[in-house]
């Protein structure tokens, strides 16, 4: 491990998702570096002198994270600090010469705890150049258990462990690399997290190309020291860890691996906090996005995990075709075929009868609701007059009922008196057309009748029973009728004969007619002036 004890840091984990999915999205995007900074030590002689040593290559580990699709890498600040390139450097010159056996490990002791790493010189390939830095980029998609490939990493900024710890590279890759995006929100104290990296001790152990290593832990709470805040967790850090990412349960990025207290045995490490690193991010530019292959990824991820095999291994292979190197799709895909059995296929077929059972019942509701529709109209035609089919009224003067009456009161009954005139109901109502009213005329009793016929005289009798009959006109003392307007004519029901008396036709009529010529005479005329006739001839 470099200079300072390197820790890694945990990732905020939630219960989100399943803790394989959140390795699976965590690999994917992990990294891992290779560094080696290249130096000459100026170290004293026995003599009390000092000596420039030969070229001194000091090889170190660190692990990383993806953070945008064209080859950005995010990594820890003090796996690019020229200050602990230059204590490799010295470490290493020191364990070159105990194997050479010049010093003795005593002696490494005596010399590191005077400040060697601090104080002896240390340059590049020319006087007064800084050690220099060669890495090399290994994306987890890409290293398989035979082989791994490569990238070389260009420094693009860094900030030491006294300015946060960060550091991001850039490599040129062929195809966009799957993304892991950096979360909005910090972490919050007792969050699951889980540390993504690979540990220098396991990668000794393992033979091949070692696979990432997942550190699960709670964060203690958030810490500021003099290089800024950082987040303190809970997990066991080892060297080669610096720079992975700390993930939360949906995999998004809440800190990288930063240090530990040298030497203590306690969890008390430190993860450069969220800010620090999407700060760095917007300084350079760097859009930390997801391609479309990795939306496709982690899209048949999470078919996979909800137990969608074929659609999984449909979106999966997709992603395998566009990017053959990912071998990690490949992985899953290959799980996805294998689990082909384990998968309900018929969930189609249950939606198919849920959705036809609701077809029914619609269908169903709406034959219910048009038979009681169809009893309501017929209760409502019961209830309305014989005949009586609509509620269409129309034209001059008609007027749209508010409802029907009841049958038993919707027409009062005709009256049967002789000046009943009110139609009976028609057989159905239709709309009729504007009608101005009329009134009926009729001659008036003041006008002259016309000339009544020749009546042949009777002889007298001296019974007033006998007498000649003549003909009044009185009003009809049982007429009921008085809407008639002046001059309508009486019924003929109205008219009586009378005897021919002079009282009765002094009490029946103002006048009488001759009848022999049909002139008009006084009540009390007994002979007509214009004949000469005696009127009651």
């Amino acid at each position: 491990m470099l200079g300072t004890g390197v820790a890694t840091a945990s990732a905020d984990t939630g219960t989100d998702l399943p803790q394989e999915q959140i390795a699976a999205i965590g690999d994917a995007g992990t990294v891992y570096l290779s560094g080696t900074w290249t130096g000459f030590v100026n170290y004293p002689t026995a003599d009390g002198s000092y000596s420039w040593s030969d070229q001194i290559d000091a090889g170190f580990s660190c692990s990383g994270f993806v953070a945008s699709p064209d080859g950005y890498i995010v990594t820890a600040g003090h796996c690019a600090d020229v200050a602990e390139g230059k204590s490799a450097i010295v470490d290493q010159f020191l364990a070159n010469e105990v194997a050479k056996g010049t010093i003795t490990d005593a002696d490494v002791t005596s010399f590191i705890s005077g400040g060697a790493e601090a104080n002896w010189p240390v340059e590049g390939q020319t006087t007064g150049s800084s050690p220099e830095l060669a890495m090399q980029v290994y994306p987890a998609i890409s290293i398989t258990g035979s082989n791994a490939a490569g990238y070389a990493g260009v420094l693009v900024d860094d900030r030491p462990i006294s300015q946060g710890d960060t550091a991001l590279f850039k490599i040129d890759t062929t195809s966009p690399l799957p993304v892991l995006l950096v979360s909005a929100n910090q972490p919050t104290t007792g969050q699951t997290v889980n540390a993504i990296g690979y540990p220098g001790n396991v990668t000794a152990l393992v033979s091949g190309n070692p696979q990432p290593t997942f550190s699960k832990g709670e964060v203690s709470g958030r810490q500021q020291t003099a290089g800024g805040p950082f987040t303190q967790i809970g997990i066991t850090m080892s060297p080669g860890m610096s720079g992975g990412p700390v993930v939360n349960g949906q995999g998004d990025v809440v800190g990288t691996v930063s240090f530990g207290p040298s030497n203590d045995t306690q969890q008390l490490n430190f993860a450069t906090a969220q800010d620090t690193i999407a700060a760095m991010l917007a300084r350079n530019g760097v859009k930390n996005t997801l391609s479309d292959i990795d939306q496709s990824y982690r899209k048949g991820l999470n078919e996979y995990f909800n137990g969608q095999y074929h659609a999984a291994a449909t979106d999966l292979g997709n992603v395998v075709t566009r990017q053959p190197s990912n071998a990690i799709a490949q992985q899953y895909q290959s799980k996805a075929i294998a689990a082909y059995p384990q998968e309900n296929t018929n969930g189609w077929v249950i939606w198919l009868i849920v959705g036809a059972v609701i077809v029914l019942v619609i269908v169903l509701v709406v034959v219910v609701l048009l038979v009681l529709l169809r009893g309501r109209r017929r209760r409502n035609a019961a209830a309305s007059p014989s005949g009586v089919t609509g509620t269409d009224f129309t034209g001059a003067g008609a007027q749209q009922p508010a409802h029907y009456p009841p049958a038993a009161t919707a027409y009062a009954a005709a009256p049967t008196g002789a000046y009943a005139t009110e139609p009976a109901p028609p057989a159905t109502y239709q709309a009729a057309p504007a009608m101005a009213p009329t009134t009926a005329v009729y001659p008036t009793l003041a006008e002259p009748l016309p000339a009544a016929p020749q009546v042949p005289a009777v002889a007298p009798s001296s019974d007033a029973s006998n007498s000649a009959t003549a003909v009044g006109f009185k009003p009809n003392p049982t007429d009921a009728r008085t809407d008639e307007s002046p001059g309508s004519p009486l019924p003929a029901e109205s008219i009586t004969a009378e005897s021919n008396t002079a009282e009765s036709n002094t009490a029946v009529s103002e006048f009488m007619y001759c009848s022999n010529c049909g002139a008009k005479n006084k009540p009390d005329a007994h002979f007509c002036p214009s004949c000469g006739h005696a009127v009651g001839a």
